[in-house]
């Protein structure tokens, strides 16, 4: 075994047995600043690589009273990440295409230039270099793809939990309150939803019932609507305790809801048709809240918009919202879309979609599932926003 000479740089294993290439090799790596170590039988190559660390092979196919592939192969299976330089003549060419088999980096044939040592050697340790950069960054990948696939099934599981309590909040549908049948349907763009209805007796003669439209969706716009139902308990129980004349305008509950969200500052605001039933007067009292399009009414033969206009909820500090009255006869029905549909319906004006809806109430008779169907289920899958219907009827 042949003394090592001493280099700034990467330490190569020379396995050479013919002197006259020996000293060629040696010379030219070493005027290229690497560290060589030359051996010139198998066993001692073996020997040399268990106990020292080594960053590239040249091997001499034509070394004598040896068997040069069984090293290769071993050197290619033990030492997977270590490149290889195969030597080889013109009598080895069978040895040489089973070197190249072994996926070794290159191959001289003798004679060669000392130049072309010295770029084989560059480019190998190069190669092998970027293929270990690139095996760490695969792994590395890996291991972020597990993680990012972990989190994804995290936020799916809370999604999924989210929906579940999201359904939970709303009231059963269809429903009876006093003499009306309320019925209602959200269909979320997303897992969860920035839709919400509600409605719920608020005493013997009363009851109320809205539609909201929070801005966007997802989880941001969902956590409002959880807000709504708890804003939606706490006027209950505030109709039921105080019973003041003025907590039954619908404007004064969107003045309320609207403080409550701006001092929330939860970074959303919402659109709402917001209405108080009085069984007693048989009267309507509703209010918009920047609500469009406009809730339908039906009488008999008649179907038309309810007029009114209001800023969104949760936008403007100290807004101020209308209080419409409006008497109710024996027979009715009335229905509230959030405005999700209009993106989903194929007629190209506004005047056109609005025209279509009223037409739908009245085809429909206000029946929320014929409504639904009627937009088409491909066209709800490639919904852009939530879309919600709600409806009552007298019964």
């Amino acid at each position: 075994m042949g003394e090592p000479l001493t280099g700034p740089c990467e330490h190569l294993l020379i396995v050479n047995d013919d002197p006259e290439s020996q000293q060629l090799i040696l010379d030219c790596l070493h005027d290229g600043g690497y560290e060589t170590t030359l051996v010139s039988d198998l066993p001692a190559a073996l020997t040399y690589l268990q106990w020292n660390h080594v960053d590239l092979v040249i091997l001499d196919l034509g070394i004598k009273d040896a068997d040069p592939l069984k090293l290769l192969k071993d050197l290619c299976s033990t030492y997977s990440e270590l490149p290889v330089i195969v030597l080889s003549h013109r009598s080895t060419a069978e040895q040489t295409r089973e070197a190249l088999q072994l996926n070794v980096m290159d191959y001289l044939r003798k004679p060669f230039h000392p130049e072309m040592v010295l770029f084989s050697v560059s480019n190998s340790l190069k190669r092998m270099k970027l293929m270990l950069e690139n095996r760490k960054y695969r792994d590395q990948l890996e291991v972020a793809n597990r993680e990012l696939q972990r989190r994804l099934e995290e936020v799916q599981a809370d999604q999924q939990a989210g929906k579940l309590v999201q359904q939970r909040m709303l009231p059963p549908s269809p429903y009876r309150l006093m003499d009306y049948k309320f019925s209602h349907r959200i269909i979320p763009a997303d897992y969860l939803s920035g839709d919400y209805v509600e409605y719920h007796q608020v005493s013997d003669n009363k009851l109320v019932f809205f539609l909201v439209d929070v801005t966007g969706h997802g989880s941001s716009s969902a956590f409002v609507t959880v807000m709504m139902k708890q804003l939606a308990i706490r006027s209950r129980r505030h109709f039921q305790k105080e019973q003041r004349r003025e907590v039954n305008s619908a404007a004064w509950m969107l003045k309320w809801i609207n403080k409550n969200l701006l001092d929330a500052d939860l970074g959303r605001h919402l659109t709402i048709f917001l209405g108080v039933i009085d069984k007693e007067t048989r009267q309507l009292n509703y209010s918009y809240g920047g609500h469009f399009p406009q809730a339908i009414m039906t009488t008999g033969d008649d179907v038309y918009y309810l007029e009114g206009r209001g800023l969104p909820v949760g936008l403007f500090e100290g807004a101020e919202y209308e209080d419409i009255y409006m008497p109710l006869p024996k027979k009715f029905g009335l229905t509230v879309f959030s405005d999700g549909v209009l993106e989903i319906m194929p007629q190209k004006s506004l005047k056109e979609k609005e025209e279509r809806l009223l037409e739908l109430v009245k085809e429909t008779d206000h029946r929320v599932d014929l409504m639904i169907q009627s937009f088409g289920e491909n066209e709800i899958r490639r919904a852009p926003d939530d879309i919600s219907v709600l409806s009552l009827k007298t019964v």
